[in-house]
């Protein structure tokens, strides 16, 4: 503990507010840990429309055919032009054949006059094929597209670009290309010239909305998610990403719009089980247990195979403390994906609440080797390091987890979590602010900040945390406890007093006056 250093003072009312001090700073308020969402089944972009590959089969884009007689150059020679070729008869010394008259051909030859015969002409070549046309590149991006190949496809229409670099179709084309290659960074910068064009095109918001969601810009997501929808995307997909993108930023108050944008996407196809095991999610996180477990219920049911619908039902039945059946579902989830991350993080979460903290640590190191640029897996070890009083390790893990998601709110309050544990009190505040800053109608990170100011005695500083927490959640008891006690602290003893009555008034514990 670094409090500041107080003489031993003369009188008893002196010391006995030393011991009250010290005693209060070691046990003011509480270093909450945050969970952090669990990760959701993303609805695959509508399949575009291949305008150009449909229109070609129609003829509006006529190619050049190759079987075309008009392609294929006449190679015949000019006609007499050799007699001893073009079938001619040959005087062979004068004498005619059997039957033909005698003077006939000495007539001709003696009468008519002998023209000079053509010089034989070449071969004429064979027309270059034309160069292939915007079309052309269009048409062969898209077939590629059909067929799988990406890289070929991402290349013909940056081919067909280069003829028109103004067109909306090809651009788009290459954006979902780069998206569905995972390179989403540049698939964001071309939906960006798409939608510099044109600014209500429901594919290129939608698409990009997909792109920065992947990288994990949550708040940018949501924005384009809002553009998409208000462009006129209305399926159930949008919604669903739309949720998942809220819940994702992991504030507060964006769970409850989560909830909201889950149902919208129920309403839209009530048999699609993700969006039932998102909404349990959401639901489980606030603690509206019942209704989560009849969600997670219809996940599985509508989807029995659903690695993601059993893994959602087994964290419900551990928070109802049935670790039976939350084993058995946390397990059945591994097992029908041996290689999802997300299956073994979640079994990791189930251990970890029966206090099975050695199965626990291998589910999650089994998550981070699955798939080593999700923060998720790394936050949720840090959690359960912190919790058994690993705090070192537990920073490790928090730190790395801030690396790969800078703007989360959780991350940044666990991680000051275990800086305070270290008495790196400076760092936790560093970080309990971030906390605040990117949840701003969250206490939580306000109120660890004041248990962090009190225990580097700074106690006015302290005072003005609790009161901000206070003021995002007026009717919480213990904050209003802490905050009395850091009015004490502080020396305003009538301002402590105070806050004490409020939070007895709220079923708080009595505070005797000193």
């Amino acid at each position: 503990m670094n409090l500041k250093p107080v003489k031993v003072a003369i009188n008893g009312v002196a010391a006995i507010l030393l011991l009250i001090s010290m005693t209060i700073a070691q046990d003011i308020g509480h270093l909450g840990v945050e969970s952090d969402p669990i990760p959701l089944v993303q609805a695959k972009r509508p399949q575009r429309k291949l305008i150009a590959r449909n229109s070609s089969r129609g003829q509006a884009f006529p190619r050049p055919d190759g079987s075309s007689k008009e392609l294929i150059a006449d190679l015949s020679e000019v006609a007499g032009s050799n007699p001893q070729k073009s079938g001619g008869s040959k005087n062979t010394g004068g004498s005619n054949p059997v039957g033909a008259p005698a003077t006939s051909t000495v007539i001709a030859s003696a009468t008519k006059k002998v023209e000079p015969q053509p010089v034989p002409s070449k071969p004429e070549a064979a027309p270059k094929p034309a160069a292939p046309a915007f079309e052309d590149y269009l048409i062969n991006a898209e077939d590629l597209l059909v067929k799988g190949d990406l890289k070929a496809s991402a290349a013909a229409f940056r081919q067909a670009l280069n003829l028109k670099p103004d067109s909306n179709e090809a651009r788009l084309g290459l954006a979902d290309v780069l998206n569905d290659s995972k390179d989403y960074a540049g698939a964001d910068a071309e939906y960006q010239k798409v939608i510099a064009q044109n600014p209500n095109s429901v594919e290129a918001r939608r698409g990009r909305a997909d792109a920065l969601y992947e990288m994990r810009k949550y708040d940018d997501a949501i924005s384009e998610y809002q553009s998409a929808i208000k462009a006129g995307a209305s399926d159930a997909g949008v919604f669903n990403n739309l949720a998942n993108a809220f819940f994702r930023t992991g504030v507060r108050e964006n769970r409850d719009r989560a909830i909201e944008n889950y149902r919208k996407a129920i309403e839209k196809q009530p048999d699609w089980a993700d969006s039932y095991a998102g909404l349990a999610n959401a639901l489980r996180v606030q603690k509206q247990i019942p209704e989560a477990k009849l969600s997670a219920d219809k996940a599985v049911q509508l989807a029995p195979n659903s690695a993601l619908a059993h893994s959602v039902l087994g964290r419900v039945y551990a928070d109802q403390k049935d670790f039976a059946r939350a084993n058995e579902e946390g397990n059945k989830s591994v097992a029908l994906a041996p290689k999802d991350p997300f299956a073994f993080v979640n079994l990791g979460g189930i251990l970890f609440m029966q206090g099975r903290y050695d199965e626990a640590i291998r589910a999650y190191v089994t998550a981070q080797s699955l798939d080593r640029n999700w923060a998720f897996p790394r936050n949720s070890l840090g959690n359960l390091y912190l919790s058994v009083n690993r705090p070192l390790e537990a920073s490790e893990e928090f730190e790395y987890a801030a690396k790969l998601e800078p703007r989360s709110p959780v991350i940044h309050n666990n991680l000051a979590s275990a800086y305070a544990k270290l008495q790196k009190y400076d760092a936790a505040i560093m970080n309990y602010q971030l906390a605040a800053q990117y949840d701003d109608k969250n206490p939580n990170p306000l109120s660890n900040m004041g248990v962090v100011y009190v225990r580097q005695g700074r106690y006015n500083e302290a005072v003005e945390a609790f009161k901000k927490a206070v003021d995002l959640d007026p009717n919480n008891a213990l904050f209003l406890t802490a905050l009395g006690d850091s009015l004490k602290l502080a020396g305003r003893k009538k301002e402590a007093q105070e806050a004490y009555k409020r939070a007895e008034s709220l079923g708080g514990a009595k505070v005797k006056k000193k």
